[in-house]
């Protein structure tokens, strides 16, 4: 359904990916999009005013704690940035949490793209272009960048590569917070809770494990991703995804 693309390496600890959908659909589809703890920015690179991402506006679709069904009509090119957590709170001063499960115009406040002359993008036909252009605004704005608190991007690092499975309490013991201030600048910075972000890093990875592994049980699945038992995995299945397991 769409084509990723590495970014350049200077943008490697802010870009995760860049990605385009695929334009040649043969007739209007609706693409189920699952929480990742990311934040895009996408753009609509036609002049299809039906689709949900209207063109030559670059969108904000903040953190998300539920699934979201986004309608695309056919002969539709979306491309999209998808920032690593927090990564995003270098390029505003916007607290990230104001876009949780949000779609938001980058016109209306002082932000990442409010200056980009999207409409720049309908005139370049070639998509590697597209994508070159997109970046090199990326890169321009390497100078004036503001600075992230490293203690909280450690602690998602910390979460993703435990798979979301620490305690919140063990988080706190390597970093100079109050546990209310911790939740308030996490929040700020990725959109959602510490403990939302782990739930959410549980769910990724339990998905990802599930691909890998199609003919175990939910039951070993289960506590091999550090759920309480097989219903607790459904549970955050259907929360998170709007579907069972292996669906």
């Amino acid at each position: 359904m769409y084509t990723e693309y590495r970014p350049n390496i200077l943008l490697a600890p802010y870009v995760e990916t860049y990605w385009v959908s695929d334009e040649n659909l043969k007739s209007q589809q609706t693409i189920r999009i699952f929480p990742d703890g990311c934040v895009d920015i996408l753009f609509n690179c036609t002049e299809d005013d039906n689709s949900d991402i209207k063109p030559f506006i670059p969108y904000i679709i903040g953190t998300m704690t539920i699934f979201s069904d986004v309608k695309y009509d056919k002969k539709v090119k979306i491309i999209g940035i998808r920032f690593r957590p927090c990564a995003i709170a270098a390029y505003t001063k916007v607290p990230i949490c104001e876009f949780t499960n949000a779609k938001v115009d980058t016109r209306l406040f002082q932000s990442l793209f409010s200056d980009f002359l999207s409409e720049q993008l309908f005139e370049i036909e070639n998509e590697t272009a597209q994508i070159r252009y997109i970046e090199n605004y990326l890169l321009s704005k390497l100078g004036c960048l503001y600075d992230i608190d490293k203690q909280i991007i450690n602690i998602v690092n910390h979460i993703q590569r435990t798979k979301g499975l620490t305690p919140i309490s063990n988080l706190l013991d390597n970093i100079c917070l109050c546990q209310r201030q911790f939740e308030r600048q996490f929040k700020n910075l990725t959109g959602v809770t510490p403990k939302m972000f782990s739930s959410i890093t549980r769910y990724v990875t339990t998905k990802e494990f599930i691909k890998s592994n199609p003919d175990k049980s939910l039951f070993l699945i289960a506590l091999e991703c550090g759920y309480y038992d097989h219903a607790h995995l459904i549970r955050d299945f259907k929360r998170f995804g709007g579907m069972l397991p292996l669906h």
